[in-house]
């Protein structure tokens, strides 16, 4: 998906609706929202595009170049200020990439919870649930009868993983209804 394509249109018609753009261009509205999903237009609608907004057929596609083919329409402070404050951003962004990867530190994202390691370890589901109760920082119920249990005996591994994550998604979903 080319989402600085999607981000010169958008710019390109002033942020306006998927509808204004397909009638301002004569096509189909789900035709226009294809564009705004990540699908490049055809080479006509591309020129239909430059010659209804007036930019660049360069700026449109590759971003390069002035976003204003020949003369700039005439337009009001909001804009030219917003214009500028994008050109702005636009430069400090290509001096970044061109001094190499910044690193932005860490994010502290937490692990998804194992419950084959849990398994492995506990080796009954009522304590992986309790387990994972705990790692969320929760209590698991105790007086909650789990169905999804029955002939544990005879479950694989991969039977018993996918019976307790399924358990976990009701009792989940049924704590957050009460």
């Amino acid at each position: 998906m080319n989402n600085e394509f999607i981000l010169r249109l958008n710019r390109a018609f002033d942020h306006a609706s998927m509808a204004d753009v397909a009638r301002r261009l004569g096509i189909p509205h789900a035709t226009v929202r294809n564009y705004y999903q990540g699908r490049m237009p055809a080479p006509e609608v591309l020129i239909k595009i430059a010659n209804e907004t007036n930019v660049s057929l360069n700026w449109l596609l590759i971003g390069t170049g002035d976003m204003y083919a020949g003369q700039t329409p005439k337009i009001g402070l909001g804009r030219f200020i917003e214009d500028r404050i994008g050109e702005f951003i636009d430069e400090k962004l290509a001096a970044l990439r061109s001094d190499g990867v910044v690193n932005l530190g860490s994010v502290d994202v937490r692990e998804e919870f194992d419950v084959e390691a849990a398994l492995e370890q506990f080796g009954d589901p009522q304590s992986v649930m309790n387990e994972w109760f705990r790692y969320e920082g929760r209590e698991c119920p105790q007086d909650y009868g789990v169905v999804f249990f029955r002939g544990w005996e005879t479950f694989s591994v991969h039977d018993r993983i996918a019976a307790i994550r399924d358990a976990k998604r009701v009792l989940d979903r049924s704590l957050a209804s009460k």
